[in-house]
């Protein structure tokens, strides 16, 4: 008959939504850490990244050299790129024109390149060494 205040129902209902919501919440964090212990190596984070920036710019090459162990160049259409060591960074240059940071905390670098795949050999500052090889496109101008 006072219809002024929350009925016993709408209290129900309402419980039941902020369990439901609370479920979300909890699931939530049970998600979040497996994330965080996966990511949690920033280094290895920024490995795989450098590695991805370097796959992709030896994915369509005209020719590539290695003048000295810790530096690469290589053509793509009419331009050249070097991808060196400088300091304790990797970076990659093209054309003559600025530099592009792509890994950090380097100590030391080596390339090699066995004519259809070029491997790096990188040891961190924090003595860590880490190698990768990556696949050559070579497509002859």
């Amino acid at each position: 008959m006072n219809e002024q205040g929350y009925t016993f129902l709408e209290s129900i209902f309402h419980l039941l939504i902020t369990i439901a919501f609370l479920q979300l919440f909890l699931l939530f964090f049970v998600w979040k850490a497996p994330i965080e212990r996966q990511f949690s190596d920033h280094s290895a984070t920024e490995w795989e990244l450098f590695a991805i920036d370097l796959q992709r710019l030896l994915t369509n090459v005209s020719t590539l050299e290695i003048p000295d162990v810790n530096r690469i160049s290589f053509r793509i259409d009419r331009h050249t790129y070097h991808v060196s060591q400088s300091g304790n960074v990797i970076r990659w240059q093209k054309a003559g024109e600025g530099h592009v940071p792509i890994l950090t905390n380097v100590r030391s670098v080596n390339f090699t390149f066995d004519g259809s795949m070029v491997t790096a050999y990188v040891t961190m500052l924090d003595g860590r060494i880490r190698e990768r090889g990556f696949a050559v496109g070579l497509y002859p101008e």
